[in-house]
């Protein structure tokens, strides 16, 4: 019993020591070469992936970053194009904080980090070319479709960016375009109905499917909206001189500066961001933020893969 006061009476002490000194605490930790999780500066927490989870979406996706949750769903919509671009579709990008996700979150308007995250993600999946605009095309100048991406973080514990980016490639790989026709009156036919009227048409005599044809203007295949293109991003922090990898949101709260890195399959950076900081970074750590960015893509291209495998 007196052990087990006195391993409460410093567990007590240790949290106080934390909560009121802890840039002291974490540094004891960091002359080790540890942190408080228990895990070296320079590796990254687990990661798993989940294809499927909403039924009702086009396309979802579930990603785990260690306790970091983000959850991505798609949804299809058959719009005009724009005027800009007739002959493309385009992506509406929206990552959602929740005040449920974390004690630092508040209801209300979103977050400046919400509106950073949903700029960055839409950056990434565009320089990445992750989604081809002309294959969203259905019929230039008057179809196309719009892809609504809607990401929301279920648990904010450090590195929400790279946890939404690889959601949203997970979501966008696991969407399929249906097949569409367009008939000569501008109706629009999506999934079982175009697909139903393709095998009336050949259930048909001769003359009736000549006449289905002369209706029936444009015919879209079934098919992917993702390319094979999987771009990951590593978020590493700065600390007094020091790299943390994929810090948590404690962590997070204690760094310098961070500095995101987002590479492709074939190590290519595609970004490079640094949301301020009190620090700044020098080349050799950026260059050493691009080299654990390029080690992580392999972890969590697997994810991926085990998940769609």
């Amino acid at each position: 019993r007196a052990r087990r006061r006195a391993r409460s009476s410093n567990a007590m002490e240790a949290a106080a020591y934390k909560r009121l000194y802890p840039h002291e605490y974490y540094e004891k930790f960091v002359r080790e070469g540890a942190r408080p999780d228990g895990r070296p500066l320079g590796r990254a927490r687990p990661v798993s992936v989940a294809r499927g989870v909403v039924s009702t979406a086009d396309g979802s996706s579930l990603v785990k970053i260690g306790r970091t949750t983000a959850l991505a769903a798609v949804k299809l919509e058959v719009v005009p194009p724009t005027l800009a671009s007739p002959d493309e579709g385009n992506i509406d990008v929206t990552v959602e904080l929740p005040p449920m996700c974390s004690a630092t979150t508040r209801p209300g308007r979103v977050s400046e980090e919400a509106a950073y995250c949903s700029r960055r993600v839409a950056d990434v999946l565009h320089d990445a070319k992750v989604v081809d605009p002309k294959l969203l095309c259905i019929d230039p100048g008057k179809f196309a479709w719009r892809v609504y991406l809607d990401v929301v973080v279920l648990d904010h514990d450090g590195c929400v960016l790279d946890a939404a980016v690889l959601a949203a490639n997970g979501a966008l790989r696991d969407c399929v375009v249906p097949v569409v026709s367009v008939d000569e009156r501008g109706e629009v036919s999506v999934g079982a109905k175009a697909s139903d009227g393709a095998s009336d048409a050949a259930a048909e005599n001769e003359g009736a499917e000549k006449t289905k044809k002369r209706m029936t203007t444009t015919t879209t295949k079934r098919r992917d909206v993702a390319t094979n293109v999987a771009p990951v991003s590593l978020t590493t922090g700065l600390y007094r001189g020091r790299l943390i990898v994929d810090p948590t949101s404690e962590e997070e709260a204690l760094m310098e500066a961070l500095v995101t890195v987002c590479v492709d399959d074939s190590g290519s950076v595609v970004a490079v961001l640094k949301p301020g900081g009190d620090a700044e970074a020098t080349e050799t750590q950026i260059a050493h933020c691009v080299a654990a960015a390029r080690a992580r893509h392999e972890t969590c291209a697997n994810a991926m893969r085990d998940a769609f495998s």
